[in-house]
């Protein structure tokens, strides 16, 4: 495979490709790497590569003229894939790494100063690639990053190549923990797992530990796996299956900041219970002190569920009527029951995390967005359950079983005051809703 980097400062480049696997690879012919220099290309005794930009603005801009000319002699004709490497070109994944490397020549462009002429992007520029969100000096380091990370994949350059195969990102997760001697460092043993000799427990054992290292550390990318059926054997069961759905109606505090008991509607009861049901989830909480607030509850679900004339209960509903979302419900009289009913019915307390439309509520709590929830609970054993405030919200202080905060709902305005319902169904659907 062949690499040409265009750039100003070859002196970057030849040195850091040297030594290594690159290096060796590079002796060894099987890849080639080489520059070419813009400054070749001009025609002033200053070789200037670089001008004022129009319209105004501080630093300079690289000139197209002697930018088009080496690109054109590094890229021959017909002409080789030619890549900017730019803050504003697409992020660098493993995945297009692994498509690179079948071509069999890269030109890296290597910007410097405050970028180059726009038209040399539109003449001569097939991508624009990012190494992240953040801004160098120049291309050349990003350069280096391509060589080395295709290199690796071009066959003859790894000494075992199916290494490759097993490395972060290469099957969209990240890498198992690795260890070597000694088998104990201070009081840190390795897993006993890794000297056992069982292959087959040890390849469960990394798959495991790549699923729940990739969930905790990039909640992005365990959001796009898709665990196989022996995966599922390695996690715990699918979290949407033990969330539950609480709404609280104490304690809770009014406008003023009073701590208060909220009143039961029986919009409250349908649409959370149909919120619920859509998404999957266990079972939907209705918390309230008041016994004939319950019973309300309780009353209006099993208007759906039993003959009120025989007081017998009618056929099993249909999946997916209403019925088999209010079916869902359940009435406690305080969060602490609903833990405590949860922990007798998982064997382990749940993992609580609140809701609010305040930034300052629960001081102190970790913050997440339903993306980092999502990828937190879902390696965690514990049920998980979310608490919805009414009124003016969740009185904080007296809960002290709260974990996580999720971050507000918010929208292009400052007002931020949905209704209850609505937040549920939206907080919902950023954990649970299908990809669009």
């Amino acid at each position: 495979m062949k690499f040409t980097v265009v750039t100003i400062l070859p002196e970057l480049v030849e040195p850091a490709l040297t030594a290594g696997v690159v290096g060796r690879a590079r002796e060894a012919g099987v890849i080639t790497v080489g520059t070419v220099n813009p400054r070749d290309f001009t025609s002033d005794r200053h070789r200037t590569v670089d001008d004022s930009p129009y319209g105004g603005g501080p630093g300079m801009v690289m000139k197209p003229e002697p930018l088009l000319a080496a690109i054109a002699q590094a890229a021959g004709d017909p002409p080789a894939r030619r890549i900017l490497l730019s803050p504003a070109g697409a992020p660098l994944t493993q995945a297009r790494v692994r498509e690179l490397a079948q071509l069999p020549h890269l030109v890296l462009v290597c910007g410097r100063y405050e970028g180059i002429d726009e038209r040399v992007i539109e003449i001569a520029i097939d991508e624009e690639i990012s190494l992240g969100d953040y801004v160098l000096s120049g291309g050349e380091l990003g350069a280096l990053v391509i060589i080395d990370a295709c290199a690796r994949l071009v066959p003859g350059v790894l000494g075992e190549p199916t290494s490759a195969d097993e490395e972060s990102h290469s099957a969209g997760l990240l890498e198992y923990p690795q260890y070597t001697r000694p088998a104990k460092l201070g009081e840190r043993e390795v897993p006993a797992v890794l000297q056992s000799g069982n292959h087959a427990l040890i390849a469960a054992w990394r798959r495991q530990q790549s699923l729940l290292r990739t969930a905790a550390r990039r909640p992005d990318l365990f959001a796009r796996v898709r665990p196989t059926k022996a995966d599922a054997k390695l996690l715990p069961p699918p979290l949407v299956e033990r969330t539950h759905l609480a709404l609280v109606h104490h304690p809770v505090t009014d406008r003023t900041g009073k701590l208060v008991t909220t009143s039961l509607t029986n919009f409250d009861i349908h649409d959370l219970a149909r919120s619920t049901m859509t998404y999957g989830l266990a079972a939907y909480h209705v918390v309230t002190p008041i016994t004939s607030q319950r019973e309300k509850a309780e009353h209006i679900a099993n208007l759906w569920l039993v003959d009120q004339g025989a007081n017998l209960p009618r056929k099993p509903p249909k999946t997916g009527s209403r019925a088999t979302a209010l079916a869902l419900v359940r009435t406690q009289d305080a969060i602490e029951t609903v833990i405590a009913e949860l922990t007798g019915e998982y064997g382990m307390a749940p993992f609580v995390v609140a809701t609010s439309a305040r930034s300052d509520s629960f001081p102190g709590i970790p913050r997440c967005t339903p993306d980092q929830l999502r990828a937190e609970a879902s390696i965690r054993p514990e049920p998980l359950l979310i608490l919805l405030g009414t009124g003016w919200g969740l009185a904080d202080h007296l809960i002290p079983s709260v974990s996580r905060l999720l971050a507000p709902i918010e929208g292009r305005a400052d007002w931020n005051h949905l209704s209850v319902r609505s937040a549920g169904a939206i907080l919902l659907d950023r954990l649970f809703g299908r990809p669009a």
